[in-house]
C-alpha cells in the first residue's frame, strides 16, 4: 500500500510518537499500513512545516498540551486496531 504515496508529498514513519506529534501539529494521517504483520507504517501527509516540526521534536523544542495529545494518540490507536 505505502509504495502508492510519493516520498516527497507523504512521511511515512513506524514511530507512533512522530505520528501523534506531527498530527498535533495539523498534519494529516493520510493512512495506517498494517500490510506488514510485525509492525503498521504511519503515512502522514507532508506539510511546509513538516522538517521544522521534525527538527524541534528530535531537538526538544517542542511543547504540548498533555490532554490533546493523549487524545490524538489515542484516536490513532484506534486506526491500528480497527
Amino acid at each position: 500500500m505505502i509504495k502508492k504515496f510519493s516520498k516527497e508529498k507523504y512521511y511515512p514513519t513506524s514511530d507512533l510518537l512522530i505520528c501523534s506529534v506531527l498530527v498535533y501539529f495539523d498534519h494529516i494521517l493520510q493512512e495506517v499500513d498494517k500490510s506488514d504483520s510485525s509492525r503498521c507504517i504511519f503515512v502522514i501527509k507532508k506539510t511546509s512545516n513538516t522538517d521544522k516540526v521534525l527538527d524541534d521534536f528530535y531537538n526538544n523544542r517542542l511543547l504540548i498540551e498533555p490532554n490533546r495529545f493523549q487524545s490524538i494518540q489515542k484516536d490513532i490507536k484506534r486506526r491500528i486496531y480497527n
